[in-house]
C-alpha cells in the first residue's frame, strides 16, 4: 500500500533472502533487476520490469514467482483488482508459498469479493494451521460479510456510508495524486498541514515506489472563515527531492514532528547494504519561520527505523512506528520518552496494540487516547482505524472505530479537533488506483425523545395514570400524562430504560427501551392501552 511503504522505504531481509534464493542461477538480469527493485520497496519500478517477464520467463515456476511479486507490487500500491489477477496467475503456475492465499484473500476482501476471500483464507489455514493471521483474516471477512450492504454502497454515495458520522471529501486538500495524514496546527483548527504526492507542473519525475511524486508536506489555511487556501508546499529545509510526510504537532503548534525518508539509489542489495531507513525529525518554529530539523534517535540507536512520530499532549512521550527487533511482527508502534539527554530507549507498545500485522500512523488525542491504523486486528478492509484507551491497570483497551470511519479500503491518519467528535482522516476507499484522499468527519449531536399516549382499552384517557421511568444511568422519575393522555421524555444515549405504566384499577404494563448504539436523532413513540381489573 503506497502510503505505508513510501514512508518506510526499507528492505525486509526475509524477502531479500527469498528473492535471492529463488533467482540463483537466473540468467535474466532484467528479472533480477525487478526483484532487486521490489526488495528495496520500489514497487512502481519493479512492476514495470516484472510485468514484461511474468509471461515470458522460460521456466514455469519462474513465471509463477514473477506473477506473485507483481501481485505484491500491486497490493503495496493499493491496486487490488490487478493484484488479484497476478496472484491467481501465480497459483495457476504452481507458486508454492501459502502466503499467496492470504494476500489474495485480502485483496479480494478489499474489492468486495467476500466469498472468494473466505475460500482463500481457508486454503491458507489448511497449510498454516497455527498462523494467527489466517484466523484474524477469517474473522475480518465475516465482519465484512455481515456489513456488506453498508460496505458496498451505490455510486451515488461517493463511497461514504452514513451510519452516524458524516464524512465529506475535502476537495480543497485533494488532487489526482495521494493526499494524506492531515494535522491541525493550533486550537482554532484553521491551519492544516498534510502529506501529498502531487507533482509540480514542471517536474515529471515520479517516485519509484508509487509512480506518483515524492511525498511532500503542504499547508492550507482557512481564509477569513470563508474557504481553504490553495495548498502550498513547505519551503526549505523541506525538499521535493526526498520524502517528507506524516506531520504531527505539539499542543502549542510550535514544534512539528515528521517522517523523512532519505534515498540511496546506489544501495548494494547483494551485499545487504540497504540504508534507506525511515527517520523521524522534530523542528521548531520561531518568528514565523521553521528552523533546522533535528533527527530523533531513541536511546542513541541511529540504525533503528523511526517513522510516523506522534507526540503526547504534554510533549513528553513520542509514539512512532518501527520494525525493530523485539516487535510482534510486521511494523509495530513503539514508545520513547523525552529526557534531559534526548529520547529514551524505545519500548514496544505491547501486545494489546501490536499484532503480527502492521500497526501504523499513531496519533494521540488531547484526552490521551491513542489512535492508530492496523491490518492485524479484526477489521473491515485493509488498514482500519482503532482507538486504544489506557485502563487503570496500565493496559490498553483497543476498539475498532467502526463504519463509516472505516471501510473496505485503507483508512488511516485520523486527527480530531480537540475533544470534539469531528476532524480529518485519510482513505483510499472507492479508488481502484490506490490514491489516498483526505475526508472531514463529524458526529452530529444525537437527540433522542420518547413520546407516548396512555389510555384504556376503549381509547379513553385514564385519570391519575402514571409512567415510572428507571434508567441504567440512575434515572428514576414518575411522569403524569396530561388531560389527553400524552407524556414525553428526553432520553440519553447509551442507556437502558424500564417503563412501568399503570393506574388504579388497571393492570400495569412494563416496557423496555434502549438507546444503546443509536447514532441518529430519533423520536420514539409508545402507545399504551391498559386493561382494567375484572
Amino acid at each position: 500500500m503506497s502510503k505505508r511503504n513510501n514512508l518506510f522505504r526499507i528492505t525486509i531481509l526475509a524477502i531479500i533472502t527469498i528473492v535471492m534464493v529463488a533467482f540463483v542461477g537466473c540468467k535474466s538480469r532484467s528479472i533480477e533487476a525487478g526483484m532487486a527493485a521490489f526488495s528495496i520497496g520500489e514497487y512502481d519500478r519493479a512492476e514495470k520490469i516484472l510485468i514484461k517477464h511474468s509471461k515470458s520467463a522460460k521456466e514455469k515456476y519462474r513465471r509463477s514467482e514473477c506473477n506473485f511479486f507483481l501481485g505484491e507490487c500491486y497490493r503495496n500500491k493499493g491496486i487490488y483488482n490487478k493484484a488479484v489477477g497476478a496472484y491467481k496467475q501465480a497459483i495457476k503456475l504452481g507458486y508454492k508459498d501459502a502466503i499467496v492465499h492470504l494476500y489474495l484473500g485480502d485483496c479480494q476482501r478489499q474489492i468486495g469479493r467476500f466469498d472468494e476471500a473466505a475460500e482463500q483464507y481457508e486454503l491458507f489455514l489448511r497449510k498454516r494451521k497455527t498462523d494467527r493471521r489466517g484466523e484474524i483474516a477469517q474473522q475480518s471477512c465475516a465482519l465484512a460479510m455481515n456489513n456488506a450492504e453498508k460496505l458496498l454502497p451505490s455510486k451515488s454515495t461517493n463511497g461514504v456510508v452514513d451510519t452516524g458520522y458524516q464524512l465529506v471529501l475535502m476537495k480543497p486538500f485533494n488532487s489526482k495524486y495521494s493526499d494524506f495524514c492531515p494535522a491541525y496546527v493550533g486550537d482554532d483548527y484553521e491551519v492544516v498541514y498534510f502529506s501529498s504526492m502531487r507533482t509540480a507542473k514542471k517536474r515529471s519525475k515520479t517516485n519509484r515506489i508509487t509512480g506518483q511524486g515524492n511525498s511532500t508536506i503542504y499547508v492550507s489555511k482557512y481564509n477569513g472563515g470563508a474557504e481553504w487556501t490553495e495548498p502550498e508546499a513547505l519551503p526549505e529545509p523541506w525538499s521535493s527531492k526526498i520524502d517528507d510526510g506524516t506531520p504531527n504537532f505539539s499542543s502549542d503548534g510550535k514544534t512539528m514532528y515528521f517522517t523523512r525518508c532519505p534515498y540511496n539509489k546506489d544501495a548494494n542489495i547483494q551485499a545487504g547494504n540497504i540504508d534507506n531507513v525511515a527517520e523521524a525529525y522534530e523542528v521548531t518554529r520561531q518568528g514565523g519561520r521553521w528552523g533546522e530539523p533535528k533527527r530523533i534517535i531513541p536511546g542513541g540507536d541511529s540504525t533503528m527505523m523511526v517513522a510516523h512520530p506522534a507526540i503526547s499532549p504534554d510533549g513528553t512521550t513520542l509514539y512512532f512506528v518501527s520494525d525493530a527487533e523485539g516487535g510482534l511482527g510486521g511494523k509495530d508502534i513503539w514508545v520513547t520518552h523525552k529526557t534531559n539527554d534526548g529520547w529514551s530507549k524505545a519500548e514496544n507498545a505491547g501486545a494489546m496494540v501490536n499484532t503480527a500485522g502492521d500497526e501504523l500512523f499513531p496519533y494521540v488525542r488531547d484526552n490521551g487516547d491513542l489512535y492508530f491504523s492496523s491490518d492485524g486486528h479484526v477489521g473491515y478492509g485493509g488498514l482500519d482505524i482503532y482507538c486504544a484507551k489506557l485502563t487503570p491497570s496500565g493496559r490498553f483497551d483497543v476498539k475498532n472505530l467502526g463504519l463509516p470511519i472505516n471501510s473496505l479500503g485503507d483508512d488511516f491518519g485520523i486527527v480530531f479537533q480537540g475533544n470534539k467528535e469531528k476532524g480529518l482522516l485519510s482513505s483510499n476507499r472507492g479508488n481502484n488506483k490506490g490514491v489516498d484522499n483526505i475526508y472531514s468527519f463529524e458526529l452530529p449531536e444525537v437527540l433522542l425523545a420518547l413520546s407516548g399516549k396512555l389510555v384504556n382499552e376503549q381509547g379513553r384517557v385514564i385519570e391519575n395514570s402514571f409512567v415510572r421511568v428507571i434508567g441504567s444511568d440512575g434515572t428514576n422519575l414518575k411522569l403524569r400524562p396530561n388531560e389527553d393522555g400524552l407524556f414525553g421524555l428526553t432520553l440519553e444515549v447509551e442507556v437502558d430504560y424500564i417503563l412501568l405504566c399503570g393506574a388504579r384499577g388497571y393492570e400495569n404494563q412494563r416496557f423496555e427501551i434502549s438507546t444503546r448504539g443509536k447514532n441518529k436523532s430519533e423520536n420514539i413513540s409508545l402507545n399504551v392501552s391498559l386493561k382494567s381489573h375484572k
